[in-house]
């Protein structure tokens, strides 16, 4: 019956990457290289008793970075980097292909899953945040491959999608050796679903520590672009990981803002690069100059400058005075906020947080961001922002206690994996 159950599921998931696939090609979330490697082509990969991660796109592939360097320097075993998403493949190629090796993620399907264990050989599986996948922890099972999840977490949306096949999903759950969790709410939520609570540790949240810069990098991004984004001691303010309509938002107050405050510059960060030609226009009609970063000299007049490149806002909050991290006007569900904390940036966001409720809680617990309720907030916000430098300041303090406070989840996580491996 079970096995019955498993073709079902194959059969159900090969259909509906089918019927996607057009809307994947139209929105060029596909290539014929990804399309490849998703049904199990990868050639040219050696590797024996490897430790395989699997992070979704660019935020968990950020996110990994000194566990990865801890993995690399404490375990001679080579390290399978899987992404999901075309972003996350090129930043991790981009950042770690000296470390390990690359690959996009396969469809969960027995045949192909069966044939990329037996290509990696993973002697551990580790999955960040939440990858639960029932051919490939079934499989891994069999071979007797310890699965974790690290930084665990269930958002509201799928944690009602999950409870809804709370008799499918516990006994997959249930195949992890061990389950680290960001907070005790994360914790509940898995034993809800029937996680075996002797599994499930709470270890932190890695954005805290996972947030890591290539100073080289940095020292040329600053170079290049600094000259240009603070011109004649601009303030820099940023708008990034912005939905629609957002960038309408964040131009009009900046619009208005330029009326009084002649001395700052506006770069914006949308979360999918793919809709700048859609905000040029919108740039334009509000005569203003739409210049994308990578084509920007410093002398263009009325710029409002738009950033083209994958996997650098990290690098381009460094430059900037101020933030406004979307998705949260929008009620997408918001971004990370913690990244421009991290490098001391007085932040500030919208309500609509529920992907990132553990880290808004914390930022306004010790007064370390700033939640605005609409657009009208976001100005005043802004203007005070722009006016106050004692309140930027304070701000900049309160996001160094938060960081000092919360600095132990690389450890714990680190030990979950340790224990697998070295049991």
């Amino acid at each position: 019956m079970k096995r019955v159950l498993y073709y079902i599921y194959d059969v159900l998931l090969l259909l509906s990457f089918i019927l996607y696939l057009p809307i994947y090609i139209y929105r060029r979330k596909i290539t014929f290289f990804s399309f490849r490697q998703k049904f199990g082509f990868y050639h040219k990969i050696q590797v024996e008793n490897s430790i395989w991660i699997q992070v979704v796109s660019v935020g968990e592939v950020i996110l990994i970075a000194k566990l990865l360097e801890k993995l690399k320097n404490s375990f001679d075993s080579p390290i399978v980097i899987s992404t999901t998403t075309l972003t996350g493949y090129r930043v991790a190629k981009k950042n770690y292909a000296h470390l390990a090796e690359i690959i996009f993620f396969p469809l969960d399907i027995s045949v192909i899953i069966k044939k990329l264990i037996r290509i990696i050989k993973p002697k551990i599986f580790i999955a960040v945040e939440t990858e639960i996948w029932p051919n490939l922890f079934y499989r891994l099972k069999r071979k007797n491959v310890p699965i974790i999840i690290i930084n665990g977490r269930i958002s509201d949306k799928a944690f009602s999608r999950y409870c809804q096949i709370r008799s499918i999903i516990k006994p997959v759950i249930n195949q992890c050796s061990y389950i680290g969790v960001q907070n005790l709410n994360y914790q509940n939520r898995f034993i809800a679903l029937g996680a075996s609570e002797s599994k499930i540790s709470i270890t932190g949240n890695l954005k805290f520590e996972g947030i890591s810069l290539n100073q080289e990098h940095l020292a040329s991004i600053k170079k290049a672009y600094l000259p240009i984004l603070k011109n004649n001691n601009f303030l820099a303010l940023i708008a990034a990981s912005t939905h629609d309509p957002e960038e309408e938002i964040i131009i009009d107050i900046y619009e208005k803002m330029c009326q009084t405050h002649k001395n700052l510059s506006l770069l914006i960060a949308p979360r999918h690069i793919e809709r700048i030609p859609i905000i040029e226009k919108f740039i334009s009609s509000k005569d203003f100059n739409p210049i994308r970063i990578k084509s920007a000299t410093g002398n263009e007049k009325k710029a409002i400058y738009l950033l083209d490149t994958v996997g650098e806002l990290l690098y381009f909050y460094a430059l900037c005075d101020i933030c406004f991290v979307g998705g949260s006007l929008s009620g997408s569900g918001g971004h990370n906020i913690l990244e421009p904390m991290h490098l001391l940036k007085p932040t500030c966001f919208g309500p609509s947080m529920e992907n990132f409720k553990d880290i808004e809680s914390i930022a306004l617990e010790k007064n370390a961001a700033l939640k605005i309720s609409d657009a009208t907030h976001l100005k005043d916000v802004l203007s005070k922002l722009i006016d106050d430098p004692q309140m930027r300041d304070q701000l900049r303090k309160n996001c160094i206690r938060v960081l000092e406070d919360e600095k132990v989840s690389l450890e714990k996580n680190f030990g979950l994996i340790k224990r697998c491996i070295c049991a």
